[in-house]
């Protein structure tokens, strides 16, 4: 297990589980040759790429980044401002007396004076992170940003009242190398280990859903012809079974009852790995 334990629990929320498969990376980690190159290709918010850095220094870890989670993680403490902003505005989530019900809608002047807040906010900092905004004013999951200039519907006061863990996530990147690539622009090569997470089809980047999701394992099932990886899925991907014991003969891994972000259900996840 790693031995810096903050990265496990994003600063900033993500749809996303890999913190609970942080001890068997690390364990993987243990099995890479000195100096490898490591390519975290659906990197999401950085978890797979700070476990393995975290284990193993002396690798070059790449986190691709296409989410565009580093940059806002740069900005988390203007997104904490905001927070406190809005915690003093609307009330909190579990708030009964002296504040906001439990959940209550925000609508009517609250409703007015909370988009222009999101403006003021926007204007002095020139960012804004509208994917923890929806998530701290919404009920359900939601993985559509907010924008700051266009009024919002659906808005309840479930602000969190513990900060966002600032210096955490200013260091987050530390030794680790950042792209913000489509995935199949990587320069990986023969030699190279790789970490594969293909998204879901509830994620909320237009380029990787829909019908782009066969293309996306042809692609995957390409790169895993190339290098050693880790291959992480669900349920749904138990048709790989047969086709990688028999190609790959990897290590298998399973998790039973992890919470997803996109639908708030439980699943069994699955791990895969031949490093």
């Amino acid at each position: 297990m790693p031995k810096n334990k903050s990265f496990l629990q994003p600063s900033l929320v993500f749809s996303g589980n890999k913190r609970f498969w942080a001890g068997e990376l690390a364990d993987e980690a243990l099995l890479l040759p000195a100096g490898a190159r490591v390519w975290d290709v659906f990197g999401g918010s950085g978890v797979c790429s700070r476990v393995i850095k975290d284990a193993r220094p002396d690798c070059k870890v790449v986190w691709n980044d296409h989410d565009g989670y580093s940059d806002r993680l740069l900005h988390a403490a203007e997104t904490e401002d905001l927070r406190r902003s809005l915690l003093r505005m609307v009330g909190f989530e579990g708030c009964q007396n002296g504040g906001t019900r439990f959940r209550a809608p925000i609508k009517g002047a609250l409703r007015d004076e909370v988009c222009a807040l999101f403006r003021v906010h926007y204007e002095k900092y020139k960012f804004f992170d509208g994917l923890t905004v929806r998530r701290w004013l919404s009920i359900g999951a939601c993985n559509e940003p907010l924008d700051p200039l266009l009024p919002p519907a659906g808005l309840y006061a479930r602000v969190p009242r513990s900060p966002l863990r600032v210096d955490a996530a200013l260091t987050w990147c530390d030794g680790l190398v950042v792209e913000h690539k489509d995935f199949r622009d990587l320069a990986i090569s023969r030699g190279d280990y790789i970490i594969l997470d293909p998204p879901y089809l509830g994620t909320y980047v237009a380029e990787y859903s829909g019908r782009e999701s066969l293309k996306i394992l042809k692609s995957c099932r390409d790169l895993m012809e190339l290098c050693p990886f880790i291959l992480f899925g669900d349920a749904s991907i138990s048709f790989w079974y047969e086709l990688l014991t028999e190609k790959f003969n990897p290590r298998f891994f399973q998790k039973d009852g992890l919470i997803t972000g996109y639908n708030g259900k439980s699943r069994s996840e699955v791990m895969f790995s031949n490093w």
